[in-house]
């Protein structure tokens, strides 16, 4: 079997540098042009499932990969991007300008810190991985099924960690591009890592 994890196309919010983690920002125009490439990349693999974040940019994403397969989008609340809290909408430099005492707390332990009305890494991990052990768990690793997964980089990055290091510790180690493709492959029952950001 075999995983694709594929992140959103390209938002107003990441062109502009925005933290936007629940905040429900949409594809932008280059974000459109990603969706429909990558789509037309994953055409002709035969795709059995296609799970995704409900949130707009990528729903509209998987919907997108989805015109092709004839596969209807499961949508997974847990597979959301981590809840930024106070720092939704806002961008790095005016958090590091009038936030620079959060923003500290964050470098200096990564999964534990919260932003105020958000959650912190290792939340964002145990909801992640759990969902991602129920999607799994009914399927034969050992078959040649095509499962997509469309969701956010925190995302895609805590999923890659869990499936490499079993916790949050690689978490940092994976930089995840707006519609790469991610592909991860089971061999013999283990994950074993066949693409990043392709």
């Amino acid at each position: 079997m075999t995983i694709y994890f594929i992140r959103h196309g390209q938002t107003y919010a990441n062109a502009e540098k925005k933290f936007a983690g629940v905040w429900d920002v949409s594809l932008n125009d280059t974000g459109v042009e990603q969706a429909a490439t990558v789509a037309e990349r994953l055409k002709d693999i035969p795709v059995t499932a296609i799970y995704s974040s409900p949130l707009s940019r990528a729903h509209d994403t998987a919907k997108k990969i989805a015109s092709h397969h004839g596969v209807e989008v499961q949508i997974k609340n847990e597979l959301m991007e981590m809840n930024f809290g106070i720092w939704e909408g806002k961008d790095f430099k005016t958090i590091q300008k009038e936030e620079s005492d959060l923003l500290n707390s964050w470098f200096e332990d990564f999964e534990h810190f919260k932003v105020p009305e958000g959650e912190s890494v290792l939340e964002m991990f145990a909801r992640t991985t759990e969902v991602y052990k129920e999607i799994i768990k009914d399927l034969d690793l050992n078959s040649i099924d095509n499962v997509v997964i469309v969701a956010h980089g925190g995302v895609i990055q805590t999923l890659l960690s869990y499936l490499c290091y079993g916790d949050t510790s690689g978490y940092w180690r994976f930089g995840i591009d707006n519609c790469g493709i991610n592909k991860v492959e089971y061999v013999m029952g283990f994950p074993v890592i066949k693409a990043i950001n392709q």
